[in-house]
Parts: structure tokens; C-alpha cells; sequence
């Protein structure tokens, strides 16, 4: 095979796979989607519980002496509800406060 035949082969292997590489490098672009999280706003809109200057998040457990608490939402109805560190009890089940009672007039 003439010297001249072998380099231009090399040069369309070279060229082909540069371009599968290109394609499929754009292809699983599109699977993966670039997702960009301004960190500070993250944090100011995020709700968590805070316990000793640190921030845990929705589910998180602490133990404080003999008290076993978790960080859930303080009005389970509601999805839009702050977190609070609420106590569980003996079987791991969430204590909710008790609601005062109140009187509605119309």
C-alpha cells in the first residue's frame, strides 16, 4: 500500500472518530440535563432544622440526653409547612403537640 494511501486512511479514521466522539458526546448531553443551583439561594430558601449551629434537613435524627427528636414538618397537613425538631417516642413514632382548641364564629 503507497505511503501517500496509508496517511489519508489514517486521516479519515482519525477525522470519523472525532466525529462519533463529538456526536456521541452530544447525545448523552441531552440525557444528561446541566442542572446550575445558586449554593446561597439554596440555602436561604431551603427549610431545615438547626441544633447547635448546624442545619439538618427534612428527616433528620438527633439524640439530646435521653430524648430522641426528629426534623419534620411542624403541621404534618400542611406541604407547605416549616420543619421543627419533634420528639418521638418509644416506638419511633413523631409526638405532635397538642393544637389549643379554638372557636370559630361565623
Amino acid at each position: 500500500m503507497p505511503n501517500g494511501r496509508r496517511i489519508l486512511l489514517k486521516k479519515i479514521l482519525l477525522l470519523s472518530t472525532l466525529f462519533t466522539l463529538g456526536f456521541l458526546n452530544q447525545a448523552l448531553a441531552k440525557e444528561k440535563p446541566l442542572i446550575v443551583l445558586d449554593g446561597q439561594e439554596a440555602l436561604n430558601n431551603q427549610k431545615v432544622c438547626w441544633y447547635e449551629n448546624k442545619r439538618y434537613t427534612e428527616g433528620a435524627y438527633i439524640t439530646v440526653g435521653d430524648i430522641r427528636l426528629i426534623c419534620t414538618a411542624k403541621q404534618p397537613n400542611f406541604s407547605n409547612s416549616d420543619l421543627a425538631w419533634l420528639r418521638l417516642n418509644a416506638n419511633g413514632e413523631i409526638i405532635y403537640p397538642k393544637q389549643p382548641k379554638t372557636i370559630h364564629v361565623n
